[in-house]
């Protein structure tokens, strides 16, 4: 008997787990947006996100009403006079992953020997297996998803006929049906009343707290019952090989509690015999308790009504107490199944069971958010410093958190504090952006995340303190902060232009370039350098403050020679994209332009060139020359141009025709034909129409006339390809003599793109087969997701070290993840789960809650992805990545 005790207790635990195991809660959001980083054509280093894919987790109805039983194998049996009551309990669990109304019903068995009278169902609000006073009837009961509330206790009262004979029995069923799903039901919970003349001693049991205990409580056991029957209960001699006669209830002590024996701890009486606390070690009884009891599931504390005989007679009672104490660290979840034997005797030997008290250990939610590696850090430590930072560049702050508390939870994260203008963004330690809350984090387990800020580049000050938190999305009342902060910010921005030769050097005396004499409609050609003098990458604008009517062009002199290269290069606005220090310099010839009929000069100071920082237009730097001018008559069209386009693309620019000549002319410019089938057409009224060529422009002596330039690039030119149009317009004067002049517009073809495209479907089940949702927009739980991330070069350039990154959404488990490329001209896929610092051809087996999987492609064979590896234009990397809903 004490064998088959422990047995079905230990069954029960196990069967009661399953049963509790959680499912994502019916509403949750399920979000992914994949990420990627490359090195585009100009070789600048980039970044790009997907779209992002939310999935809605559906509700799914489950429920569970125990103890099960059939007709000819009952699971519980009870006993009592003819006309008495019985009592049947059940427990009924929500095991779905929302709220549900179970709707509750009995049946009758037409085999067995007779029909209950008076069946009610009441709902047993402290689980004791009996029908208290001011407990009310049900016919159904609304159940939460966790907690105390996702189960009810359910007593069944049933009177069995007066004319039932002694040994006659009838048979009950307790049936429920899930309101949100009637296709969810329970039929197999059939219990047996037998009609008996002889003693009949009942058992319930109640625990306090009937459900939800908390980590470190204590648990008050009660168990009692009452001869119901018709004569007295004789003892059993040596009842349970404890050497008493009597009466035996025994309790076997769940796993993991603890029972202090000492006063008062047990406790019971009896309305007849004597009561003696008696102790099961797994092997013998014994009448000495220890000190301590440690429930392993075997061990059992227990009482003996002593007697002799046929003692203890009809309606007498009894009760027998104690208290256990819960694991302080008991894990949410974790069950406390508890299910007491009576033995008695009635003529023979007897066995008594009674209900089965479960109580579950409550979630304790808690979070701590520190510095990198420190979650728990105390006050005075929990914050970490970056001491200097740069305008214009991004700080980077790693910081962990802790779940504190005894169950897996979500968090949501937020930082604040940043100064107006700062761009502060939680990502994972790879880099991607955090949708939503993370996790599932598994208790006592630590989460790196990274607060990346990128700071203005007109900022400079400090100290800028930000206070990052995470919140519990379980207990929204825990939440913990931490400080990251950045003691100063120092400007990343400065610019040196010079005369050749001395940019850089610190001294501003020897910036400005000798001053020069030329003829009006010629030009001054001044060799300047600028030097990136701050610390990040720059590009600047350069600009020249001339007499008005004058133009200046700016040359690339590679060479830093000083001397116009032959042929003539394009001509540009702006220095390109420069990196810092005096070894990256670059040089220029400024080609101050002076139109024909221009008034002679004779000032040393009327020229100003300038360069100025595209990312902070307050950082510039300027030299002064001078220009001395003869007054020449002439014509003049200008200036040259340059500029970028993409393919396909429109771009234009405009010129001036100018007649510096005392006569009127008119002017005519023939069309220009692409060595690559471009078009370019000509504007003289601001872009209203446009010809191919140009000709009978008047233009009055001393004036001039505007004139735009369209050029249209087809699609699919190849990056970098670049077109010098020389365009020469010939201006006939009244007289009929001619002049000519040109200008030449240089166009540069730019592009190169990665496009991340990210789609998914949701199947039912952990199988892909019926699909749940086309675009993954539902789910339940228990179903697969199916993502499918394209990575695409839609540029005309190649792209290097294309990483393609993807996070494990919350609330999922990861199932497999694949990927494939095409376009490319040779290569292997790689794999990797630690930010790239290691790969692998072999795509890996697990994820856990935090990780990302990245891929590219390895073009070079050197089993790693980096700026060696080749995306030509056009070619495609595919991920598919799949999870399953938990």
């Amino acid at each position: 008997m004490r064998r088959l005790s422990i047995l079905f207790t230990a069954l029960w635990v196990l069967l009661l787990g399953f049963a509790l195991a959680q499912q994502t809660a019916a509403g949750t959001n399920i979000s992914n947006q994949a990420s990627a980083s490359y090195i585009d054509s100009a070789g600048q280093a980039r970044t790009t996100t997907s779209n992002q894919v939310i999935t809605v987790v559906q509700q799914v109805y489950s429920f569970t009403i125990t103890p099960d039983g059939i007709p000819t194998a009952p699971g519980q049996t009870r006993s009592a006079l003819p006309g008495a009551q019985v009592y049947f309990t059940y427990t009924v669990t929500n095991t779905g992953n929302g709220t549900d109304t179970i709707n509750l019903a009995t049946v009758q068995d037409t085999s067995d020997n007779f029909d209950f009278s008076g069946v009610t169902l009441y709902l047993d609000a402290n689980c004791n297996g009996r029908v208290d006073a001011g407990e009310s009837t049900v016919s159904a009961v609304t159940l939460t998803q966790t907690g105390a509330s996702a189960s009810a206790c359910i007593v069944v009262a049933a009177t069995i006929p007066a004319s039932a004979t002694s040994g006659q029995y009838g048979n009950l069923n307790l049936t429920g049906t899930s309101a949100g799903d009637n296709t969810k039901t329970d039929t197999n919970n059939w219990a047996r009343g037998t009609a008996t003349t002889a003693a009949a001693l009942d058992l319930t049991k109640a625990a306090s707290p009937s459900n939800a205990v908390a980590p470190g409580a204590t648990l008050t056991y009660t168990l009692s019952g009452q001869n119901r029957g018709g004569s007295a209960a004789s003892a059993i001699t040596n009842v349970g090989g404890t050497g008493l006669s009597g009466i035996l209830i025994q309790d076997v002590i769940p796993n993991g509690l603890t029972v202090t024996t000492s006063g008062s701890n047990p406790s019971g009486t009896a309305g007849a015999g004597s009561v003696q606390f008696v102790y099961y070690n797994g092997t013998t009884w014994s009448t000495t308790l220890p000190a301590t009891i440690t429930g392993n599931g075997t061990v059992a504390l227990g009482m003996v009504i002593t007697g002799s005989g046929a003692f203890f007679p009809q309606n007498a009672s009894y009760t027998f107490s104690f208290q256990a104490t819960v694991p302080a660290g008991a894990a949410q979840g974790t069950t406390y199944s508890n299910t007491a034997t009576l033995l008695y005797n009635n003529g023979s030997n007897q066995t008594v069971t009674s209900n089965t008290t479960t109580n579950t250990v409550g979630a304790s939610y808690g979070i701590a958010v520190g510095p990198n590696g420190n979650p728990t850090a105390t006050a005075g430590a929990d914050s970490q410093t970056i001491a200097s930072a740069i305008s214009g560049q991004t700080v980077i702050f790693t910081n962990t958190l802790r779940n504190t508390g005894n169950t897996s939870d979500s968090f949501t994260l937020a930082v604040s504090g940043a100064p107006s203008g700062w761009v502060c963004q939680l990502t994972q330690t790879d880099g991607t952006p955090i949708s939503g809350p993370i996790g599932p984090v598994a208790s006592a387990t630590n989460y790196n995340f990274q607060v990346r800020c990128a700071v203005p580049a007109a900022y400079t000050g400090g100290p800028v303190n930000l206070t990052v938190s995470g919140t519990s999305v379980s207990d929204t009342s825990k939440t913990d902060p931490t400080t990251d902060t950045i003691t100063t910010v120092t400007s990343g921005y400065a610019v040196d232009l010079a005369a050749r030769g001395n940019g850089g050097d610190g001294n501003p005396a020897n910036d400005n370039p000798p001053a020069q004499s030329v003829n009006p409609g010629s030009s001054a050609n001044f060799s300047i350098e600028v030097v990136n003098t701050g610390s990040n990458a720059d590009t600047y604008n350069l600009t020249s403050s001339v007499p008005a009517g004058w133009s200046t062009v700016f040359y690339p002199d590679a060479t830093c020679s000083g001397v116009l290269a032959s042929p003539t290069p394009a001509p540009l606005t702006s220095t390109g994209l420069m990196n810092p220090g005096a070894a990256n310099k670059k040089c220029f010839i400024a080609q101050v332009q002076v139109p024909a009929g221009a008034a002679p000069v004779t000032s040393t100071t009327n020229v100003t060139f300038t360069s100025t920082s595209t990312t902070l237009g307050s950082v510039s730097d300027s030299v002064t020359t001078g220009v001395s001018v003869n007054l020449l008559q002439g014509f003049a069209f200008t200036p040259n141009r340059s500029g970028t386009v993409t393919t396909p693309g429109t771009i234009v620019y405009t010129h001036n025709l100018s007649n510096t000549g005392n006569a009127g002319v008119t002017v005519s410019i023939p069309a220009f034909t692409s060595a690559y089938g471009w078009t370019y057409q000509f504007s003289t009224d601001g872009g209203t129409t446009w010809t191919s060529s140009v000709s009978g422009l008047a233009i009055a002596a001393g004036g001039s006339s505007p004139l735009q330039v369209r050029v249209i690039v087809p699609g699919g030119e190849p990056i970098g390809r670049q077109e010098a149009a020389t365009f020469t317009a010939t201006a006939t004067y009244s007289g009929g003599s001619t002049a000519t002049s040109g200008v030449t517009d240089t166009t540069t073809v730019v592009g190169g793109d990665l496009r991340l495209t990210k789609s998914a479907v949701s199947y039912q089940g952990n199988a892909e087969t019926t699909v749940r949702s086309a675009s993954a927009a539902v789910a339940n739980p228990g179903d697969r997701i199916v993502y499918t991330v394209v990575a695409q070069n839609i540029g005309t350039g190649n792209l290097t070290n294309v990483r393609i990154s993807d996070p494990l959404p919350a609330y999922t488990s990861f199932v497999s993840v694949s990927a494939s490329a095409t376009g490319f001209a040779s290569g292997t896929v790689l794999y990797s789960t630690d930010n790239g610092t290691t790969w692998s051809a072999t795509a890996p087996g697990t994820l856990s809650a935090g990780q990302s999987i990245m891929v590219g492609v390895d073009t070079n064979g050197d089993n790693k992805i980096d700026a060696s590896d080749i995306m030509a234009p056009a070619s495609q990397i595919t991920l598919i990545f799949k999870v399953v809903v938990q």
